[in-house]
């Protein structure tokens, strides 16, 4: 597994950390070169050591660097899905994917029969009704 400070951040982190040395800069512990430089340096880091070094010889406040808990799997680690469950598909679900399927066909060919572009409608309505139709 990879040291915590090899850990990517996302945007949360670099705004607090912005936050936070815009709160060193108030409180007159960092100068106008040494702010702009770490400002610039936070909005470009990746990892946790990165910003970690931001703050290495400033007091709090200072951004919090733990993952979020709802992120990870808990087992692997890795992002948690959001699926549905998965069991068997009865008949009107199957029958409303099948629609869903070759609605864009069907719209086609009655826009070709027709001349009339409404049909295209048909695609996201049987969509939506094959959505709430698995629900």
């Amino acid at each position: 597994m990879a040291d915590d400070g090899d850990l990517r951040i996302g945007t949360r982190e670099r705004e607090e950390a912005l936050a936070a040395l815009a709160q060193h800069h108030d409180a007159g512990r960092l100068d106008a070169d040494d702010y702009e430089d770490r400002r610039g340096r936070a909005g470009d880091a990746v990892t946790r050591r990165e910003l970690a070094e931001l703050f290495d010889d400033l007091p709090e406040p200072r951004p919090r660097l733990d993952p979020p808990t709802d992120v990870a799997h808990p087992a692997t680690g890795a992002p948690a899905a959001q699926t549905r469950p998965r069991g068997p598909v009865s008949g009107p679900v199957r029958a409303a994917r099948l629609l869903t399927a070759l609605s864009p066909f069907i719209a086609v060919g009655l826009f070709i029969a027709t001349g009339r572009w409404w049909w295209f409608l048909l695609i996201p309505a049987l969509a939506v009704i094959a959505r709430n139709l698995e629900e």
